[in-house]
């Protein structure tokens, strides 16, 4: 039996999301129908200013690379790097190593690539963080709004009785639970051993620490060299926190070219809670998990009807991500042809 080619099994994970999410449409039918027709009879009007919403997030991906660059780069490279990154992120970690390869053209160190990546990283958590806890304390007072209390409101008695269910009342189950446990422990630990001999042994793992300890030194100072400058500085955190409300705009006009009257604080906290609660369902790049978590949290948080708030979730990733692959594809072959990755 011939053995999986490298690229195929990198690219598993999308082809098992796809399937998934095409059984789960086809399961969620009459709700995917009835979005779809919402979507091709949207107001063009709206979907021209969540058009523009989305365009406008482009220079700030552009602005917020550069300022989170020590060295001096062409803005039209760097314009087509991030163009390029969600066409390739379909192939998990694919992204990351595209920004490294670039970052490395530059003339970056391995560490100067990981520290300029980090700061970028650290930018956006630093005010998406703020953002969604705000968004998470008004979801309950938005959900009250529309007559539905807060899925936690009975968390602590429903954890009692799945616990009392599970574990007290049946003393072979709870043997059994602790068990699995103990096994997927040892597992766990198995898996650590190995890689630590392939990597050298036990023996090797303190000056492996010390190494990495260099390493993070250096690259905090990389990272401090290039947060201190102001213009830099200035287009990195400014573009971090327009990156999120531009998002927001983008979800609120898609929603009202689909006839949903959602304000927009509303829509605030209904992008930023799904865009949180995204990850908990992994997929490469976000595939299909952001449209069932913004779907999802427009019926459950906003109240919206099933099928406009499927409408309003594909029109939102068709703009946002699906119609930029084959711009990011034609990215991905211009930075190539300019030996720039």
């Amino acid at each position: 039996m011939a053995a999986i080619p490298a690229t195929a099994r990198k690219a598993l994970p999308t082809v098992v999301c796809t399937v998934l999410v095409a059984a789960a449409a086809v399961w969620q039918r009459d709700a995917v129908l009835t979005g779809v027709h919402a979507l091709l009879g949207a107001d063009p009007r709206w979907l021209l200013v969540a058009g523009l919403a989305t365009l406008a997030l482009w220079p700030t991906s552009v602005f917020m690379l550069h300022g989170s660059i020590p060295a001096r780069t062409d803005a039209r490279q760097l314009f087509a790097l991030q163009l390029a990154v969600p066409a390739i992120g379909l192939v998990p970690a694919a992204s990351l190593l595209l920004r490294m390869r670039f970052l490395r053209k530059t003339g970056l160190s391995h560490t100067g690539a990981m520290a300029s990546m980090a700061l970028m990283g650290f930018a956006a958590l630093m005010v998406r963080v703020p953002l969604v806890v705000i968004a998470a304390l008004a979801a309950p007072g938005l959900m009250s709004r529309n007559g539905e209390p807060p899925p936690w409101h009975d968390l602590g008695a429903r954890a009692g009785a799945l616990w009392d269910h599970y574990i007290g009342e049946n003393l072979w189950r709870t043997a059994g639970i602790m068990i699995i446990g103990l096994g997927v422990l040892g597992t766990l630990a198995l898996v650590l051993h190995r890689r630590v001999r392939a990597h050298g042994g036990w023996r090797q793992l303190p000056s492996r620490v010390r190494h990495a300890r260099s390493d993070a030194g250096m690259a905090w100072k990389s990272v401090a060299a290039t947060a201190i400058r102001p213009r830099r500085a200035a287009a990195l955190w400014i573009c971090a926190l327009l990156q999120p409300l531009l998002m927001v705009v983008a979800l609120w006009a898609v929603l009202h070219a689909v006839g949903a009257d959602l304000s927009l604080p509303d829509t605030f906290v209904v992008e930023l809670v799904t865009v949180a609660l995204a990850p908990l369902l992994p997929s490469p790049n976000g595939v299909a998990t952001k449209e069932i978590t913004i779907a999802a949290g427009l019926t459950a948080v906003a109240g919206l009807t099933a099928g406009v708030a499927v409408g309003a979730a594909l029109g939102f990733r068709l703009l946002t991500f699906w119609c930029q692959i084959p711009l990011g594809l034609a990215s991905f072959a211009y930075l190539n042809h300019r030996r720039a990755i």
